[in-house]
């Protein structure tokens, strides 16, 4: 009747053994067969040979797996993969590189609700992705990724809410990010190279609540979409947060265009604080003149 499962930090190298279990395929028997959640994060020794090929087949119910920081790369493990009904996969701070796995959402995790691949080496992401029908959170910071394909996100991808691509080496994001603008409410670019963004993002997304565009590499106001201006506005000179929309936090600092502000605008303080002391300086000066 077991329903949660935690091997977090227990140490373990292997989890072999687990297939041995006493299956009788005739009667369905299992080793958890309630098992809703297992956690078996922070176990840096355990990787891809760590599992058996027929681990998934004792998890007939789970939901939620979370594998973070463990060693399984460079690719998922297939037997994870198995895993058909997961809602939730957390494999953050692991050793995958390359391309994600094609198949999800093709014919791995169709039902899956939150995806967390951060602090990989991901250098691109499968199509499959777009066709995630209950994928509400995407997770994706911390890794290599350059650009995504069209489609990621797309219309399919009805439920999704906070879309997360902190920290990688992305120069531009796809138009089809317009598709999921009637469910989006956290979208998350920081620390990137983005040069400007789509074009209409700021008037549809109008659910909008957390917007992170800081540290990239927008160089000029031109470059912002009018209608980005028009709705968020331009940078405060100090915060470097566009305050415009009360509804949404919009932080750009970090960025060249910001930063150009920043510095203009402290420098002009400076001065005048300087003109400022003078005027002092003066001003004492002609009293002690008046007293001798």
């Amino acid at each position: 009747n077991l329903i949660q499962l935690s091997l977090y930090d227990c140490g373990l190298s292997s989890l072999a053994g687990i297939e041995l279990h006493p299956t009788n395929d005739d009667d369905g028997m299992t080793l958890f067969p309630k098992l809703e959640q297992l956690d078996i994060g922070r176990n840096p020794k355990l990787t891809n040979d760590s599992l058996p090929d027929s681990f998934h087949t004792q998890f007939p119910s789970l939901l939620e797996l979370w594998c973070d920081d463990c060693s399984f790369g460079p690719t998922i493990p297939n037997t994870l993969l198995q895993m058909h009904h997961v809602h939730v996969v957390r494999m953050t701070m692991n050793k995958l590189e390359g391309q994600l796995e094609q198949g999800i959402g093709i014919k791995y995790w169709n039902h899956i609700r939150v995806l967390a691949m951060d602090g990989n080496k991901l250098d691109s992401v499968g199509k499959g992705i777009g066709r995630l029908e209950y994928l509400e959170k995407l997770h994706l910071r911390q890794n290599k990724l350059r650009l995504l394909p069209e489609g990621v996100p797309s219309a399919d991808n009805t439920s999704l809410t906070m879309l997360c691509l902190s920290s990688n080496l992305l120069t531009s994001l796809p138009k089809s990010i317009l598709d999921v603008a009637d469910t989006l409410t956290e979208l998350y670019v920081n620390g990137n190279q983005l040069q400007t963004l789509p074009e209409g993002l700021a008037q549809k997304c109008t659910w909008l609540q957390k917007f992170n565009v800081a540290h990239n590499n927008i160089d000029k106001e031109e470059l912002l979409p009018k209608d980005f201006v028009m709705r968020f506005g331009l940078p405060d000179v100090v915060s470097g947060q566009c305050t415009k929309d009360d509804a949404c936090v919009v932080r750009l600092e970090g960025n060249p265009m910001a930063e150009r502000r920043r510095k203009a605008y402290l420098e002009e303080e400076k001065a005048k604080a300087k003109a400022l002391e003078m005027e002092r300086a003066a001003a004492e000066m002609e009293v002690d003149s008046d007293d001798d």
